[in-house]
């Protein structure tokens, strides 16, 4: 997969992110920096998927819609 179909992909899931770590991964793919780290460790693990989650967990995105429907109460 090229490139520019790994973008496609990734700008179809529209998926939200939940924390920083999945904005992080979202800018390292679009920049070609993560597809240059699988080349450049190959097969081993690079630590991508960890690191994504633990600051996923560090540094959540709190949903809005949550906080201002608790606000009005």
């Amino acid at each position: 997969m090229d490139l520019r179909d790994q973008i496609k992909q990734e700008l179809t899931k529209r998926k939200k992110d939940r924390g920083f770590g999945d904005t992080f991964e979202r800018f390292t793919t679009f920049t070609g920096i993560k597809r240059l780290v699988k080349w450049w460790y190959g097969d081993k693990d690079c630590g991508c998927d960890r690191r994504k989650d633990l600051w996923n967990k560090w540094f959540p995105y709190n949903d809005k819609d949550a906080t201002c429907q608790e606000d009005k109460k």
